[in-house]
């Protein structure tokens, strides 16, 4: 634990831009160009029936007015109280858009009309200029995404929702609308009980043509019957057939109600990349995850060490993780993102969070989920310091204290820590904490409304048990844990058991969970959480780099003649020029020449391990930084000088240039030949000096090793760079003694033959 958090100090506030980007799920470098007044809804001409021609006409009832917003490559709605309806259309999806002509004179309204044939209505409510110039712009935009639609065919047919809607166009035209689709017999397929694990794999029905996830093969969590798969199956189907489906799919309020419910499990893996924005990305990065995994066949890393060790302790109940099928497809997706993202890595729960995950999707859409997760909906969760989670851990803390205060009380007078349970249900996303069918309910809910469900869900655990909470027998952790344990367990169960309405013996405790959840704590919404994050954002970032400064000092091999307090004086210096470093100006140059970063910061410091991998697990510092850290603590390492205006002085500090005595230093006490310094080589180098102060005989020998490189004598030239290092090292003396000094070294040395 001995990184530092420079992700939470060095966290800015998403600007206005970036807020809209977010919110749609659209990729980091899409940048809204245009936004207009408008009006949507939907128009899909019924293919036939009069259950059809019902919904045709509910739908032209479904108009919402809102905002349109154009970006390069897609084009977004969101409504005007932006819950009602939400639309995030990509531009290569798009085969026509028609002017329509209206009766009414001075509105203009567009038809889209997206691949598969459904059309969105939009009428623009501005002025005409600014409905030219917008439409003007669309149609650039449209042109630029020629290359992408050539693609679309093949991306779209490995989704489970044409595979849905093509099957209920079967069963119609073969009269067999009664029939089980095949898909779903792959999802109830049960699996003979005494057979090897080799007979048991070729027993399970194949992987189908979509992208599908383990419980294609090994059945998905729960019963079928008691979890309605086919009624809820049936109702995203008319809401796919009219409303889109995948990249096209638009958001009507019954959405939220069909997410809220419960999502199918063959298409829930299909949602949750729609609602994150994972299907975007994974559209605009087709092939990349192969490429990664091809690259990297064979390479070590720390994180790949890592992975190996919890493989076999990922949701090891479920029977795909019994297998040796299982486990690679997990390896494969923590592997890749390791290398995809190094600085980052792997980090503990990450590997529960991907196993469930791998349950309902594809290895490539996990992939793709999991870099969403890491980067937007959860950042800092699972990183060394789980800084994110930490700071989360406080605004629950908070929300507890203004929404449940008398329970936040009996928390204070009986020392219960609520992180003990809290901190695992949004480490997991409920999914180690809950049996696995209920947890994916809430994730359900999770990637379709955000984070604030982490806190509104476990706001209404602690509301539905405070009775039990504050009748005096829960004063400890131990008894605090033990009741959400049972709880847990009984959320299948009724709530009411002894109702005598039979409806309310049917509603179980999970159910009153999410009601409680939705309506009782509905208050807490985004800006909620964005606004308690921003309170505590400081504090947390203290609390994390204190305890990485402690846990840094602890694990050194030695102190040296150092003190502990004097080390963290180090430790405080090295932090200081990583992050000076980091935001470094772009003209800055390492010594070899190159730029540093094109975004005007220092690469991160890794350590350089065997095969040429990088570590980031531990703390160091490369050679741009040591010139940084120098400065601090020598005064050679640094040139001085005053700046008068006329009215006001000011002292400024400047590093030199293409200093061969820093880098020397940098390359003398990285003993391993790392590239790169940890606080221990810093340490050991540093006591050789300083504890050397007044034994000229020990530091005439240590100036003396610092040049040599290991050898037992200096030659003519090696004894001109040693004098230029003692010159660089005095140039900032007043008097000129060190000059004679230098020359008579010089001088006697040049007197001899050969070597000094």
């Amino acid at each position: 634990m001995s990184t530092i958090a420079h992700s939470l100090r060095d966290y800015r506030e998403p600007t206005k831009v970036q807020q809209a980007v977010f919110s749609f799920g659209l990729p980091s470098e899409e940048i809204p160009q245009d936004e207009i007044p408008s009006v949507l809804s939907i128009s899909n001409p019924p293919s036939g029936g009069a259950s059809e021609a019902v919904d045709q006409a509910e739908q032209e009832d479904q108009v919402y007015a809102g905002k349109l917003i154009l970006s390069h490559s897609f084009l977004c709605f969101i409504s005007l109280d932006r819950r009602s309806c939400k639309m995030t259309l990509p531009l290569y999806c798009i085969r026509r858009v028609e002017r329509l002509n209206t009766s009414r004179s001075g509105v203009f309204a567009l038809a889209i009309v997206v691949w598969h044939g459904m059309r969105v209505i939009l009428q623009l409510n501005a002025l005409r200029p600014q409905c030219e110039s917008f439409c003007a712009l669309l149609r650039d935009n449209l042109r630029g995404q020629l290359s992408q639609m050539k693609t679309l065919k093949a991306f779209v047919a490995g989704c489970y929702s044409e595979v849905l809607l093509q099957e209920a166009i079967n069963d119609k035209t073969a009269g067999n609308s009664t029939g089980k689709d095949a898909s779903e017999k792959q999802g109830e397929a049960s699996t003979p009980g005494e057979k090897d694990q080799e007979d048991l794999i070729d027993a399970l029905p194949p992987q189908p043509d979509y992208h599908a996830g383990l419980g294609a093969r090994f059945k998905y969590p729960g019963d079928p019957r008691k979890l309605r798969e086919k009624s809820k199956m049936k109702l995203w189907k008319d809401y796919l057939r009219v409303h889109g489906r995948n990249l096209t799919l638009v958001r009507y309020p019954q959405f939220l109600r069909l997410v809220q419910v419960g999502l199918p499990n063959r298409l829930r893996g299909e949602i949750w990349e729609l609602t994150s924005g994972s299907m975007y990305m994974r559209f605009a990065n087709q092939g990349v995850y192969e490429s990664i995994l091809k690259a990297n066949e064979g390479k070590v890393s720390t994180s790949t060490e890592e992975i190996e060790k919890d493989l076999n302790r990922s949701l090891p109940e479920y029977a795909g993780y019994q297998t040796q099928e299982g486990i690679a497809t997990l390896r494969r997706v923590l592997t890749a993102y390791s290398w995809k993202n190094p600085e980052l890595g792997y980090c503990q729960a990450m590997n529960i969070v991907v196993a469930a995950i791998l349950i309902y999707m594809s290895e490539e859409q996990c992939f793709w989920l999991l870099d969403m997760l890491c980067d937007r909906l959860v950042p800092g969760y699972y990183t060394q310091s789980m800084s994110g989670t930490i700071l989360d851990q406080k605004v629950f803390e908070h929300l507890v204290q203004r929404s449940l205060p008398m329970i936040h009380d009996h928390f204070v007078e009986t020392d219960i820590q609520l992180s003990v349970a809290s901190l695992p249900w949004f480490l997991s996303l409920y999914i180690n904490s809950m049996p696995m069918v209920f947890a994916f309910r809430i994730v359900d809910c999770f990637m379709a409304m955000g984070p604030k469900v982490l806190f509104q869900v476990g706001l209404a655990i602690l509301k539905i048990n405070g009775e039990e909470l504050l009748s005096g027998t829960i004063t400890d952790d131990g008894a605090f844990i033990n009741m959400i344990k049972k709880y847990f367990a009984t959320l299948g169960d009724s709530a009411h058991p002894n109702s005598s309405n039979p409806r309310h013996r049917q509603i179980t405790n999970f159910q009153e969970l999410l009601v409680v959840a939705f309506r009782e704590f509905g208050v807490v919404t985004d800006d909620t959480i964005a606004s308690e994050r921003r309170r505590f954002r400081q504090e947390i970032v203290e609390e994390i780099e204190l305890f990485a400064k402690r846990s840094a000092v602890r694990n050194l091999k030695t102190l040296g003649r150092f003190t502990k307090e004097q080390v963290g004086l180090i430790y405080d210096q090295m932090v200081e020029a990583i992050y000076r470093t980091r935001h470094a100006p772009s003209s800055l140059v390492e010594r070899d020449g190159t730029a540093i970063d094109g975004h005007g910061k220092a690469p991160a410091s890794p350590a350089v391990i065997a095969g040429g991998a990088q570590d980031y697990k531990e703390m160091r510092i490369d050679m741009p930084t040591f010139t940084y850290f120098l400065a601090e603590i020598a005064t050679w390492a640094r040139d001085e000088f005053t700046i008068s205006n006329g009215f006001t002085e000011r002292f400024e500090r400047k590093i030199p240039e293409n200093s061969d005595m820093s880098r020397r230093l940098f390359h003398f006490w990285d003993r391993e030949q790392r590239g790169s310094l940890s606080l221990q080589d810093i340490v050991s180098g540093l006591d050789t000096i300083i504890f050397s102060r007044g034994e000229p005989d020990s530091a005439i020998e240590w100036f003396f090793k610092l040049h040599s490189r290991g050898k037992d004598a200096l030659t003519k030239d090696e004894v001109l760079r040693l004098s230029e290092s003692l010159l660089f090292m005095f140039r900032n003396e007043n008097s000129d003694g060190h000059l004679g000094a230098v020359s008579q070294l010089i001088t006697s040395s040049f007197g001899g033959s050969g070597s000094v």
